[in-house]
């Protein structure tokens, strides 16, 4: 795509650019992908062609999100780096951080834990306080089998920003898995006030479930777990906490079934772990 003929904005002065910006990222927000890549790369080609680097680097950050919104991985990575090229040759440590933290989302969500953690430690060391680049670190070392580092990583990044939505949902979910049900229902219903994705609040209810159903509450851990289901039925991670709550409700042998049916094959090593560990106890338990 040319930027003589990509988009309306094709002819915007340097100042205009940076709104045009905004709306391509409004439109991102949207859901129209089409607009906000066509605003997006006309952006690019009009700040690659007058030098104006940290313009460019902006829209290749923008081009990677809406790649990755898109399903499509590799163009992001391909946006992210050419972004991450500019922000470094600015010597802009910050904005080197972000595009380093969207690169660990990306990874993160395509399951490659191990990638997500090491480029969101490097987004940290470039941005000790940035809180989204802690948060993104604390979920990629929770999900990749170390909890105990992932809370630490919350506790940083709720240590800068106490409301942050997103390290209180990892941070009480970590709770709820590790049987801190008063210290997880705190965290998780303050996520659920501040406001989340809906995927995220699947995650946070069905966390939630879990804490109350420890605390012996059947009836609001079951109403809970309902709401999780809702969101995102086939979720393994809804699955299995909803398997751990009949555990906890004395119904072992459903409990034992929901487990043996949920395929774990790309589910976090955190949660194969988490069942591996919920059978053993509950064959034990039914063995004569």
């Amino acid at each position: 795509m040319s930027g003589a003929d990509a988009s309306p904005l094709s002819r915007l002065s340097a100042q205009e650019l940076g709104s045009a910006l905004a709306a391509a990222e409004a439109a991102l927000q949207a859901g129209d992908l089409a607009t906000a890549r066509s605003h997006a790369t006309t952006i690019a080609d009009q700040s690659r062609s007058r030098g104006l680097q940290r313009r460019f680097g902006g829209a290749y950050r923008l081009l990677g999100r809406i790649a990755r919104a898109d399903g499509d991985v590799e163009s992001a990575e391909r946006a992210f780096r050419t972004a991450l090229l500019a922000f470094t040759l600015l010597e802009d440590g910050c904005a080197a951080a972000h595009v380093l933290t969207e690169m660990a989302q990306t990874r993160l969500s395509a399951g490659h834990f191990g990638a997500a953690t090491d480029l969101s430690r490097q987004a940290v060391q470039r941005a000790p306080g940035d809180v989204q680049a802690l948060t993104v670190l604390g979920y990629a070392q929770w999900l990749s089998g170390s909890p105990a580092d992932g809370a630490s990583a919350f506790e940083q990044a709720l240590h800068i920003n106490r409301d942050a939505a997103p390290a209180l949902a990892g941070r009480g979910q970590i709770r709820a898995d590790l049987g801190d049900h008063q210290g997880a229902l705190a965290d998780l219903g303050r996520a659920l006030a501040l406001g989340l994705p809906p995927s995220d609040e699947a995650d946070v209810r069905s966390a939630r479930a879990l804490a109350i159903a420890g605390l012996g509450d059947i009836d609001a851990a079951e109403a809970e777990l309902a709401r999780a289901l809702m969101l995102a039925p086939d979720r393994v991670r809804t699955r299995l906490r909803r398997a751990r709550v009949r555990a906890l409700t004395g119904d072992v042998e459903q409990a034992l079934r929901d487990l043996e049916e949920i395929r774990f094959s790309d589910a976090p090593p955190v949660e194969k772990a988490t069942a591996r560990r919920a059978l053993t106890g509950l064959r034990q338990t039914l063995s004569p």
